[in-house]
């Protein structure tokens, strides 16, 4: 597979480049990856950002047990941006041995080197590992997936390093039971290089400091699947526990010059999940039920360093203690499909959430109740078999209440509203689908009477959308993409549901198009057009603010070079006019060649 997609969005450019291939030689294989990624900005100054990676992959299979095999791995990151991680690249080649001792499991050693540049500092040093997978293997009717991997990249004054262990286990009691269970443990250590202040240059003889992120994670879950004695009723049941630390660790601390931001940080957490959902179909209803709860818990402290002073680390970790915080979470949740008749169905759902948000520091006033509770019925009619309708309602109510003072200013409950319908004709020379939608949504906050930088506000808007093709000829189509939306916003008294308007705009986009279609070519051109105009109001008196319309004459070309190639092409050259009479050309363009073997 070849994909290249070039595109450019007002002043920003993307290319991106994929590249797969694998090709099987009798006992030999031989596998290509190459990705390339590019961004280019261009606003006050032009922003630069690339990454590539490339993998070359070969394996000869001596027996149905026994294979040896090479690879190569190269990425490459380049960023203009002044970071400390701008400019790095990472190159590794090694070899491996895969022996499968039985059927369904695999042990594969390797041994190889690794070239890590970062910051324009290259270490060199083995890479070397184990992976051993035992796949889907089954024992007194239990099936067993498991997987472990084991990987270090030596590469001194550095090192990172990977563990990763899974298993999975599941078993089917009398088909009517099926219980599953995995665990995994994860282990990750990645070395930074980052600048450091002259002092530690000195007093330990280095250029550059280096800092270690480990993360650790140990995940159990459970899962258990019952069909009742009732025809299409599934009851599920999930559960999981997931420990998580992540350890910052700096190599060189000078105790001359510590201060509190000289402190490490640790940060543990602790998670508990729940699901239940109960399936039922059949052949006029199908609908799920389901219930969760979680219980997460975050806890950050500082390290200490041999030789600081008390002070500066009760001041550091009283600063990660703020970011303690436990969090519960409870949600009801169904949806469903009635079907009234071969032509008519009605589709529900709801949905209900409670956050509770808490932190132990006596400095942290984040502690929060949320209440979210959302609704959506649609109705369906299949008219004829060239045309189908629909309309429906949505509904939802978002209530954040803070429970300290401090933030309680912030207290507002959130309403949304909105009616929408449509329909899809299907026809030898027609094919077009048509939307509307009408919402309101209000936002009206607890204390506004007591503080006057504190408004409720309303925003109303319609929406129209239309997407049409219509063949006029044998090969020639017309096209129409387009949708038109008016919006108002205004400050909002709910107890007198009243609205005073103050913003106003209208927007609207259209793209018709004529295209020629033939054996493997399709060539369109038309118009693109865009405006946006504001309005603001003074005395309920609508007035224009601004205006900004882009003209473009639009061109697409698709050509089907063969039955695995194809390449398209699509431009526009707008001309841009605002309220300042400031007129702007702009060109836009989009590349894009697939090739699938």
């Amino acid at each position: 597979m070849l994909t290249s997609n070039f595109e450019k969005q007002l002043q920003t450019f993307n290319l991106k480049e994929d590249f797969i291939y694998g090709k099987q030689i009798d006992n030999l294989f031989i596998g290509i990856t190459q990705t390339f990624i590019s961004t280019i900005i261009k606003s006050n100054a032009i922003s630069v950002r690339d990454n590539a990676f490339f993998s070359l992959l070969g394996q000869y299979d001596f027996s149905n047990n026994l294979s040896f095999g090479s690879n190569v791995n190269y990425n490459i990151y380049s960023d203009d941006k002044q970071l400390a991680i701008n400019n790095s690249s990472v190159f590794n080649t090694s070899a491996y041995l895969k022996y499968y001792p039985m059927q369904k499991m695999s042990f594969t050693p390797f041994l190889g080197i690794s070239r890590n540049e970062q910051i324009g500092i290259i270490d060199n040093g083995p890479l070397y590992g184990i992976e051993a997978i035992l796949d889907n293997y089954n024992f007194n009717d239990f099936n067993l997936f498991s997987g472990f991997k084991f990987q270090t990249e030596d590469i001194a004054p550095r090192k990172n390093q990977i563990i990763n262990f899974r298993f999975d286990i599941d078993k089917t009691f009398e088909n009517d039971y099926h219980n599953k269970l995995l665990g995994l443990y994860s282990e990750q250590r990645k070395d930074f290089y980052f600048n450091t202040d002259s002092l530690t240059m000195n007093e330990f003889n280095i250029s550059k400091n280096i800092q270690s992120r480990m993360e650790k994670r140990y995940s159990f879950i459970d899962r258990l699947r019952m069909i009742t004695s009732l025809p299409g009723l599934i009851l599920d049941i999930d559960g999981s526990l997931d420990w998580r630390t992540i350890d910052r660790d700096t190599r060189y601390i000078s105790t001359e010059n510590i201060s509190s931001s000289s402190f490490d940080t640790k940060v543990e957490e602790f998670k508990i999940n729940f699901i239940s959902s109960l399936l039922y179909n059949s052949n006029w209803f199908n609908g799920v039920l389901r219930i969760s709860f979680s219980d997460r818990e975050e806890k950050h402290r500082a390290k200490f360093i041999n030789g600081a002073k008390e002070i500066f680390y009760e001041k550091r970790d009283e600063q990660e203690k703020r970011k303690n915080n436990n969090s519960k979470q409870i949600t009801l949740s169904g949806e469903g499909t009635y079907s009234l008749s071969s032509f008519d169905r009605i589709s529900m759902s709801i949905f209900h959430r409670k956050l509770m948000y808490d932190t132990p520091s006596e400095l942290n006033y984040d502690d929060r109740d949320e209440l979210l509770s959302m609704f959506e019925i649609r109705y369906f009619r299949n008219m004829s078999p060239f045309l189908n309708l629909f309309t429906g309602l949505q509904g939802s109510i978002n209530q954040t209440v803070y429970l300290f003072k401090e933030r309680s200013a912030n207290n507002n409950i959130l309403r949304v509203l909105k009616l929408i319908a449509g329909g899809d004709i299907h026809m030898k020379n027609l094919t077009s689908k048509t939307s509307a939608e009408v919402s309101a949504n209000y936002t009206v906050y607890d204390f506004q009477h007591l503080n006057p930088n504190l408004k409720s506000f309303s925003y109303r808007q319609l929406s129209l959308r239309d997407s049409t093709t219509l063949k006029l000829f044998r090969s020639t189509y017309f096209r129409f993409l387009g949708y038109v939306k008016f919006s108002e916003q205004g400050d909002f008294d709910w107890e007198g549901f009243s609205n005073n308007p103050v913003r106003y705009l209208d927007e609207r986009y259209a793209e018709p198009t004529i295209e020629f279609r033939f054996k493997y070519l399709s060539f369109a051109f038309g118009i693109r057009y865009f405006s946006l105009f504001t309005y603001l109001y003074d005395n309920n008196i609508k007035t224009i603010n601004s205006t900004y319309t882009s003209t473009a004459p639009l061109s697409e070309i698709v050509y089907s070079i063969s039955n695995t190639l194809n390449l398209s092409i699509r431009g526009w050259y707008e001309f841009i006019n605002t309220e300042l009479n400031q007129n702007n050309e702009l060109a836009n363009l989009t590349i894009r060649l697939n090739w699938n073997f």
